[in-house]
């Protein structure tokens, strides 16, 4: 990723570029195509140059603000009181520094937190970028789309080491045993991949525990197939609820433009141009422009959150067949995942 920078006299910011915390007041962007500047990473610390020397149509502070919004209809839900709650969601992530007491947890989240426990390393690890973005993406006040339920949450190292992600599988199956139905984890979201053909640390207990999960009937979403919908991520930095506006993810559309991808196949599920909480502070958020399958993950999980305070008998194949079945598809031949045609759905 290329860093800001000045050529020929002439400002210059590049697709998908890290503006987080710089200080750009002084910068004449106003030539900078919005296209460009709406890829960009940036957040609350980003000191932006006043509007004159923006391009026209571009409003950092109001981006970010309208971006914290989940999208396809998932706030009018919220107000028509779906939003998870009495449902419990377990998140296996990086750390939130949420016991070692480097900063407080997010404003996002803080409330929703009823459990959180690092494992191995963890607790040595500087507070993560992924961590606060996954819990605010799924559980947020104002980002998230299931605010109303519990969160267990368990950090875990960074890294392709699968042994402590497997040991907090496994304590959250343990943990479930000993509840009662209602106050069980019911879904589990870990926004993270792989594949069996290539072995990594701890992948075979991994697997383990995944299977072991779903046998106790946890509703497992991870960055993969066995979700019974094939996904990527995608969005809309012009209306997050006008599904024609969506397009695939831009992580993906070099591939497409080499014939490597097609988009067509796969259901959009939100990732790009969404604000989640930052890791710089418990009241600072960031602007993610080319957001990844990581994002997707936490959306996912949350609408099947949604739908179990609905209907808590739902199951993973059933809850999966249901999304792939009400999911519609726009004027651009794009399959976009429709919240409230899957809620709807479950209601009758």
């Amino acid at each position: 990723m290329k860093k800001f920078e000045q050529q020929n006299n002439q400002e210059t910011v590049y697709n998908f570029e890290d503006l987080r915390g710089l200080d750009l007041s002084q910068k004449d962007l106003k030539f900078i195509p919005v296209e460009v500047l709406v890829s960009t990473d940036f957040d609350t610390q980003t000191k932006w140059p006043k509007s004159e020397k923006l391009p026209s149509g571009f409003h950092p502070e109001k981006l970010l603000e309208e971006s914290k919004n989940p999208g396809l209809e998932i706030k009018e839900l919220h107000r028509e009181g779906i939003d998870g709650r009495g449902v419990k969601v377990a998140i296996i992530d990086q750390t939130l520094s949420f016991e070692h007491g480097k900063i407080l947890p997010h404003v996002e989240y803080v409330s929703n937190i009823i459990d959180y426990k690092e494992y191995g390393d963890a607790e040595k690890e500087e507070i993560s970028m992924h961590g606060p973005a996954v819990a605010s993406l799924l559980v947020g006040k104002t980002c998230g789309v299931a605010p109303g339920v519990e969160l267990v949450y368990k950090a875990t190292p960074s890294g392709r080491d699968f042994n402590h992600k497997a040991d907090a599988l496994l304590d959250i199956i343990e943990s479930n045993k000993k509840l009662s139905p209602k106050d069980r984890v019911r879904v589990v979201s870990c926004s993270i991949g792989y594949m069996e053909k290539n072995p990594e640390p701890g992948l075979e207990r991994w697997i383990g525990s995944i299977k072991k999960a779903e046998e106790e009937g946890i509703i497992f979403v991870d960055v993969g197939d066995r979700n019974g919908i094939d996904f990527v991520g995608g969005g809309s930095f012009a209306d997050k609820d006008d599904i024609e506006k969506y397009d695939p993810a831009l992580f993906f559309k070099e591939k497409e433009k080499a014939g490597d991808f097609n988009s067509e196949i796969f259901m959009i599920i939100p990732s790009d141009y969404r604000s989640m909480s930052s890791n710089t502070g418990p009241e600072e958020y960031m602007y993610n422009g080319k957001g990844g399958m990581s994002w997707s993950v936490p959306y996912l999980a949350g609408l099947f959150a949604l739908a179990l305070q609905i209907n808590p008998g739902l199951t993973q194949k059933e809850l999966s067949d249901l999304v792939n079945k009400t999911a519609s598809v726009n004027k651009k031949g794009l399959k976009v995942v429709n919240p409230r045609g899957f809620i709807k759905a479950i209601q009758k």
